[in-house]
């Protein structure tokens, strides 16, 4: 499935997307299935521990660039055709977000194949996380739950959701919209689905926007596990 996102988030994008506080950046983060991003290679010194995991990053370098490169273009050229559905008020204008985004993207290429052979980019098709119950503070995933790039199915999400709850105290996801900026119909049964099996759940509004209605994103917990 072709994942048409505009990679190479930085630090300060994930402190606004999920409402990180910068005392949080000492804690052990999990990101999980989002993409091509600077968030490792700008924290990782900060982090008590954190691990990036994609199923992307079982390829090499080469091939990984290239897979980056088509969905960055490909998602590029979609908001240049819809520019007033977006708002780049943060960056200035659409040229200096591509710009901004662009240099993240070269801190992850730099970083990737120490980190890959570190250990702290780790790619794997198997359902079940390699790591310990409540084994990191916060799991993190951008752009893959509530769009197009995971499967449309409400196990799907809830599966998915489950596992991070198990590894991780606290799970943020963020955006809460498709690509067209519309709210996931997929969110309200997700999020019933996950309250009947006693997850704690907050939808909060956050500081991060690119599309007008994308400024929120969704917590969930463990009810056992403490926050």
């Amino acid at each position: 499935m072709e994942r048409a996102v505009l990679w190479g988030h930085h630090l300060d994008e994930y402190r606004d997307m999920f409402d990180l506080s910068h005392t949080s950046f000492t804690m052990r983060f999990l990101e999980f299935q989002s993409g091509a991003s600077a968030f490792q290679a700008e924290l990782r010194q900060k982090a008590a521990h954190l691990v990036s995991y994609d199923t992307w990053f079982e390829l090499d370098k080469l091939a990984l660039q290239q897979t980056i490169e088509r969905s960055f273009t490909t998602r590029l050229a979609q908001i240049k055709t819809r520019q007033n559905a977006f708002d780049f008020q943060r960056y200035g204008s659409l040229d200096k977000l591509v710009a901004y985004r662009r240099q993240g993207l070269a801190k992850f290429l730099h970083d990737y194949d120490l980190g890959h052979a570190e250990g702290r980019y780790v790619g794997t098709q198997q359902a079940a996380l390699p790591f310990s119950d409540f084994f990191f503070d916060y799991a993190l995933s951008s752009h893959h739950f509530f769009s197009a790039v995971a499967p449309q199915t409400v196990a799907y999400h809830v599966d998915k959701i489950q596992e991070l709850a198990r590894v991780a105290k606290d799970v943020r996801i963020f955006p809460l919209v498709d690509a067209d900026g519309v709210p996931s119909s997929l969110l309200g049964p997700v999020i019933l689905a996950l309250q009947q099996k006693n997850y704690g759940i907050e939808v909060r509004d956050v500081l991060y926007h690119l599309q007008p209605k994308g400024n929120a994103m969704l917590r969930i917990w463990a009810q056992e596990c403490a926050v």
